[in-house]
């Protein structure tokens, strides 16, 4: 089995062609995606980043929430350990997502070259 560099390249690019760009199926480089993506690991690098930011926004909204919880229990016991439980998770989600973010920066600091290209 023969390693072919053009099938990795179209492998990796995404579908939603430009037909303007290309003359065929067989004409790998003349291929373009619509939307500026144009391979794999461009599109999972901004899926990542759409998941962070929801990640964090819920995280935030449950830290919101269990703030809110705690304030209204007025001296409830079981109130106050369900408040406490809800904030304790949301500041671990918050502590997760942010670790998450910074050792994605990080990594992608050490694997690409500065103004580099993700893979293709």
């Amino acid at each position: 089995m023969r390693f072919d560099i053009k099938k990795l390249k179209f492998l990796l690019t995404l579908p939603g062609l430009d037909p303007s760009g290309s003359t065929g199926i067989d004409d790998i480089e003349g291929f373009k995606y619509l939307g500026g993506q144009t391979n794999l690991a461009r599109v999972l690098t901004d899926l990542f980043s759409i998941v962070i930011t929801l990640a964090f926004f819920l995280s935030f909204f449950w830290l919101v929430w269990g703030a809110f919880q705690y304030m209204s229990a007025g001296g409830n016991k079981e109130g106050l350990a369900k408040a406490r439980a809800r904030l304790t998770w949301a500041i671990v989600g918050l502590i997760l997502t942010v670790a998450a973010f910074l050792v994605a920066q990080f990594t992608q600091q050490i694997i690409l070259p500065k103004g580099g290209s993700p893979l293709i």
